[in-house]
């Protein structure tokens, strides 16, 4: 690599991080530029999945395994009766595998939700991006969700190491507004993050900018993914 690509890839690294707040501040320059540099995915999906992996952490080392035993046997005593019996041989390894597989979940989902728009854009427009690019732009669009796991470890901090499981996602309608138990029908349901109305604007933003979308047809691809999955979590609770 000559010395003048190397200045490049530097202060395209730095121009990255600056875009990242600029995200939040000025997401149009953000989405621009990861128009422009479709390459630098790993740096949005890096934090996202450090600040996750951050709250799983903490709570995995701070909770009070004993009490945590305790509430898990009454949430799926009403939940999963048959699951019970396996609580008693959960230890923090357990809760390590939990904050491994969401961090994986994580990645598969914005990788679903690439195909998806990869897919969307097939149908709408009449010239093509590459699912790489998409994948890009999905790691960009959906870094606020970092926000939510920073409010978790907030709530955490001054919860006195609670049990609450609910304290790692205070920023769903559940916990919110609705406060519904996990044996309600409109539990799962509910556990739509606020952060996503968020994500949503910058998709369709995005898409705006990207694809020269109308407002509507921009707001209707980036929304109808939440609307089928929650409509399906509500009408099976």
């Amino acid at each position: 690599m000559t010395d003048t690509e190397t200045t490049a890839q530097a202060d395209s690294q730095s121009s990255a991080l600056s875009q990242l707040v600029n995200l939040f501040v000025a997401p149009s320059q953000a989405l621009d530029y990861a128009d422009r540099h479709p390459k630098m995915w790993w740096l949005p999906l890096g934090i996202t999945l450090l600040f996750s992996i951050a709250l799983g952490l903490w709570f995995m080392l701070s909770v009070d395994m004993n009490a945590w035993r305790t509430m898990m046997v009454h949430v799926l005593s009403q939940t999963h009766p048959e699951a019970v019996s396996r609580i008693a041989h959960m230890g923090r390894g357990t809760l390590l595998f939990g904050v491994v597989g969401g961090a994986i979940a994580i990645v598969i989902l914005e990788l679903l939700y690439a195909l998806y728009l990869f897919l969307a854009d097939k149908l709408f427009s009449a010239s093509n991006q590459g699912y790489g690019r998409w994948f890009s732009f999905t790691t960009w669009t959906w870094l606020p969700i970092s926000l939510a796991y920073i409010a978790g470890m907030i709530a955490w901090a001054f919860a006195n190491h609670s049990t609450d499981l609910r304290l790692s996602d205070i920023t769903s309608l559940n916990s919110l507004l609705f406060h519904f138990s996990p044996a309600s029908h409109f539990f799962a349901a509910t556990q739509f993050s606020v952060i996503n109305i968020w994500v949503i604007a910058l998709v369709t933003l995005g898409l705006q900018r990207w694809r020269g979308h109308g407002t509507g047809k921009a707001i209707g691809i980036a929304i109808a993914p939440y609307v089928v999955y929650y409509g399906i979590r509500l009408v099976t609770g």
